[in-house]
């Protein structure tokens, strides 16, 4: 509790910092203009929705206590469609003609590690929910992510899987590229250092809408437990819909960062009994999220979700970092301050490392009764 209200303190602090910089410079200052960079048609459309849902309900609270630097903030929005090329492509109209201060992208690692090199020290750029190693540890000087990399997420959640889950066989069903491949690797390693033994994998295609021949060679290999590594939320559906038709009851596991109220609705009950690894916990009393999910629920007609939460966050620690720099264009000094002393933010206190790797904290969480609940010791 402590630790919550020293971060609305924290948060209250800025606020009032804002309000005061705006009655201390004119009126009519151009926006502070921030790409969010998303995909909004594709596979990935619910989640691009859920990710530009969660940055403007908290740009709608900064601005309301009075913007940054005397500026309002003001997204201006492009469809990535979940393709490296379009990622790209969205980047340099981004930089080039539409002269962003910012931008906020990277929800799938093959669009941010495209994106990335077009950003390179360019402009301050956060990444969301890519997981890609390479993403932050072949970054930039000016490139900074809020998810764990998916080394960080597997070496956490094999603990839980090993401790907590404790299956004695599990399979595989993992997108096929290079973040599906890493998936298979690190937890084939991780899971098997603590005697589960796994038993196979399944690779679908980024497009793919039907899952059954695969999942029907998964349940013939009577693992106790099936990983699904699904990237974005209506594949994911079908897949664990489809693993419960073909007649598996044993465990389903999600993959790290994937859960949300729509996954659930779409899953109905072969979500039950679910886990998850998540930087998102509802039930966490943060008084920042507490206010970002008043605001979000005001507006819009999704369940709040991690996905949105992210780009809630990236907004703040944007605002924040723009704020103590006293610019929206001095990188250095910005890139300076998002590296400086932790942030309090939405999902609690967040703290970017040399390379603009943020380290915070995963909870184990578990869909019950269709809610996500987190997972107490």
């Amino acid at each position: 509790m402590l630790k919550w209200m020293k971060a609305g303190l924290l948060a209250g602090a800025l606020a009032l910092g804002l309000v005061a910089a705006n009655d201390a410079r004119a009126q009519g200052q151009p926006p502070i203009k921030i790409a969010a960079i998303v995909p909004l048609s594709g596979a990935g459309a619910f989640d691009g929705q859920l990710a530009l849902e969660g940055m403007k309900a908290e740009v709608a609270l900064i601005n309301a206590s009075g913007g940054v630097i005397g500026r309002q903030i003001e997204l201006v929005v492009y469809d990535d469609k979940g393709t490296p090329e379009e990622g790209v492509a969205a980047a340099q109209r981004a930089i080039e003609q539409d002269k962003v201060d910012l931008i906020v992208g990277g929800w799938f690692s093959a669009v941010a590690l495209a994106m990335k090199e077009v950003t390179r020290d360019k402009i301050i750029t956060i990444m969301t929910s890519a997981q890609h190693p390479d993403v932050t540890a072949k970054g930039h000087r000016y490139l900074f992510r809020l998810n764990a990399t998916s080394s960080m997420m597997s070496t956490r959640y094999s603990q839980e899987i090993c401790t907590r889950i404790r299956p004695k066989s599990i399979a595989f069903i993992t997108i096929n590229d290079d973040f599906g491949r890493l998936e298979v690797e690190n937890y084939t390693r991780l899971l098997t250092a603590c005697g589960i033994e796994v038993k196979g994998n399944e690779f679908y295609n980024r497009n793919d809408t039907d899952f059954n021949v695969a999942l029907t060679k998964l349940r013939a290999l009577n693992a106790d437990a099936i990983y699904v590594s699904a990237i974005n939320t209506s594949q994911g559906a079908t897949i664990y819909r489809q693993a419960r038709q073909a007649g598996f009851r044993g465990t389903l596991v999600a993959s790290a960062g994937n859960m949300n109220p729509k996954l659930v609705e779409l899953s109905g009950r072969a979500l039950d009994g679910v886990y998850s690894i998540s930087l998102y916990a509802p039930d966490s009393g943060n008084p920042m999220l507490d206010a970002w999910t008043r605001q979000y629920r005001s507006t819009f007609q999704n369940q709040p979700a991690f996905i949105g939460t992210l780009g809630g966050q990236a907004v703040r620690v944007l605002a924040t970092a723009v704020q103590a720099a006293g610019s929206s264009r001095d990188y250095d000094k910005i890139a300076a301050a998002l590296r400086g002393p932790t942030l309090p933010t939405l999902l609690g206190d967040i703290k970017f490392d040399d390379n603009g790797q943020a380290q915070q904290n995963l909870y184990l969480v578990r869909v019950q009764n269709g809610d996500i609940t987190t997972v107490r010791q």
